[in-house]
């Protein structure tokens, strides 16, 4: 099944993601090929990226996947798969710093800067 892309003044994203609080929203996987708009995916980190362990991630219409990871002390690591390299850029970051690099960031994700990110070989 083909994914129907946002036009670009409306960017979205194929959304997976794992939520372990008691209370969950459990699990969604990008094979479901959900797609949701920008506001959706903000309310969703808001409410998902609050809980050690749990993760979103996001692909855009070129492949290009974008994760967040709590870490125990409730930080977020970003990490943006670069896939010609075999590695990924990573940071730590606020929940904060994390919805705003989503509001900042355009249809596609391959032009996105992460400040302070580091590269990872894998």
């Amino acid at each position: 099944m083909a994914i129907d892309w946002a036009d670009p003044q409306r960017p979205g994203f194929v959304l997976f993601y794992e939520d372990y609080r008691p209370s969950s929203r459990g699990s969604g996987q990008s094979e479901d090929e959900s797609y949701h708009l920008l506001d959706e995916i903000e309310t969703m980190m808001s409410e998902v990226l609050v809980h050690p362990n749990n993760f979103i991630g996001l692909i855009d219409a070129d492949g290009e996947t974008l994760q967040f990871y709590v870490n125990d002390d409730l930080s977020v690591l970003i990490d943006f798969i670069v896939k010609d390299r075999q590695g990924s850029l990573q940071v730590d970051a606020t929940l904060e710093q994390c919805l705003a690099l989503i509001t900042g960031t355009g249809p596609s994700l391959k032009a996105l800067t992460i400040p302070g990110a580091v590269f990872t070989a894998w």
